[in-house]
């Protein structure tokens, strides 16, 4: 009886592509992980990079500032308000930040307006605030806006300012980034997934040789089997005299079994998007049958099928075929 048990774990077993498909699929989380970790360490990196408001090599680049002073927002565009800051080596720069952050450097702006009146002694500075972000060039009519609050010509904004600020609105540029993970977690989940469905299939063949074995069937359905040949089995459902050999869900299952037959539609915005046979077993047990390809006819074929070799099955679904399966199964 092993042998026969063993011969159709074979005939059933996991096919090369499903373990295929899994393996790409955790290939590819470990590498986009992988990728994303690689990158991450590169920005950090990149933080440790200060802010150069004249050097074109750092546009684009992740960099950092520390902040003494702050003046109130001197440009708007939408929702980007942009700020003159006062460095700690003292010298002026333009950072685009929310307001919410400039709320948060009261101390700096406290500091920048007692710099900026006319009291001959100088405040103490603050303790600077790091704000990091990316080197980008000045837009049209940025500069020249800035120039119109201050009461300067663009050429005397451009000498203090440089042609950069820096721009603290990250998430945006990291959108891309943050991807990579989101791509690896789908991955990893399909993967997981496929994995459970072929530790089910697993289960399901052995319930199926169980069930078998005990009604003293394991020999007659293996008979068949190899009888039948490989017609058929390309649909994933084999019909033979006695038996139901479903390569899709890895279940065999005897007609003499089967009480209430029926197919399932599966619809999606009132588009059939899949169909299989449901098949209720006199023991209180529910089979899917789901062909590979060719459903319709396949599905056809299979209940025309059962119902020829056990005329007694109620077939289709209905309220009286529901009740009397209830009241069949009660027991």
């Amino acid at each position: 009886m092993e042998d026969i048990k063993q011969n159709f774990r074979e005939y059933f077993k996991t096919g090369k592509g499903a373990k295929t498909v899994i393996a790409i699929l955790c290939a590819a989380a470990v590498i986009l992980l992988t990728i994303w970790g690689v990158l991450r360490m590169n920005r950090l990196r990149e933080a440790a990079l200060p802010f150069d408001p004249i050097d074109s090599e750092q546009e684009g680049k992740y960099v950092s500032l520390d902040v003494i002073g702050v003046d109130d927002w001197c440009a708007v565009r939408g929702s980007e308000y942009y700020f003159v800051v006062q460095g700690a080596d003292e010298l002026l720069y333009l950072v685009q930040m929310t307001q919410k952050d400039f709320s948060s450097m009261q101390a700096q702006y406290e500091y920048w307006l007692s710099s900026s009146s006319d009291e001959t002694a100088a405040p103490a500075a603050p303790v600077p605030v790091k704000v990091t972000g990316y080197s980008t060039a000045f837009p049209d009519q940025l500069l020249q806006t800035i120039a119109e609050t201050y009461e300067q010509t663009e050429e005397e904004m451009a000498y203090y300012l440089g042609d950069y600020y820096l721009d603290t609105n990250i998430t945006a540029r990291n959108q891309g980034l943050m991807a990579l993970p989101v791509f690896s977690a789908v991955c990893a989940i399909v993967a997981f997934i496929l994995f459970l469905n072929e530790i089910q299939k697993k289960k399901n063949l052995e319930r199926s040789l169980k069930k078998l074995e005990s009604g003293g069937l394991l020999v007659e359905s293996f008979r068949e089997l190899s009888a039948y040949g490989s017609d058929g089995a390309s649909e994933g459902i084999i019909l033979t005299d006695h038996f139901i050999f479903d390569k899709n869900s890895c279940s065999i299952v005897p007609y003499k079994d089967i009480a209430w037959a029926y197919k399932h539609v599966v619809r999606r915005n009132f588009i059939e998007v899949n169909s299989f046979v449901v098949c209720c077993m006199r023991d209180k047990t529910r089979q899917q049958l789901i062909p590979l390809k060719h459903k319709k006819e396949v599905i056809d074929r299979t209940l025309m099928t059962i119902v020829q070799k056990n005329p007694d099955v109620l077939l289709g679904f209905t309220k009286e075929n529901k009740a009397r399966y209830s009241e069949m199964t009660k027991i």
